[in-house]
């Protein structure tokens, strides 16, 4: 993850935080950030907010123009599409307490 794809923001006096967007699922992130983690992104070149409102606003603007978003949609995962069909199936083993019992005990593949 690069610098600018993080975003800090530490009121005076108030809880500092950064926040990023999850490269897997593409949802934002909010995470605590103590003196020290607000130091180390700093001075990563980590940007710091001013105003609230451009917390949310700015990750999103920019991992949308970002070359990593637009990778990571270029490529779908390997193996077939997940169909309704499987969500059903996979409701019904869900509901199944042998087979739950059977997975965790890693007797079911």
């Amino acid at each position: 993850m690069r610098p600018e794809q993080i975003l800090l923001h530490a009121p005076r006096g108030g809880r500092s935080v950064y926040q990023f967007l999850c490269p897997a699922c593409l949802h934002p992130v909010e995470k605590p950030a103590d003196r020290k983690v607000a130091a180390l992104l700093v001075s990563a070149g980590v940007d710091l907010a001013t105003e609230d409102s451009l917390l949310g606003e700015r990750l999103v603007a920019e991992a949308l123009d970002s070359e990593v978003v637009s990778d990571q949609m270029d490529h779908s995962p390997p193996g077939p599409a997940f169909t309704l069909d499987d969500l059903v199936t996979f409701h019904f083993l869900l509901m199944d307490e042998a087979y739950i019992e059977e997975f965790l005990d890693g007797e079911t593949s």
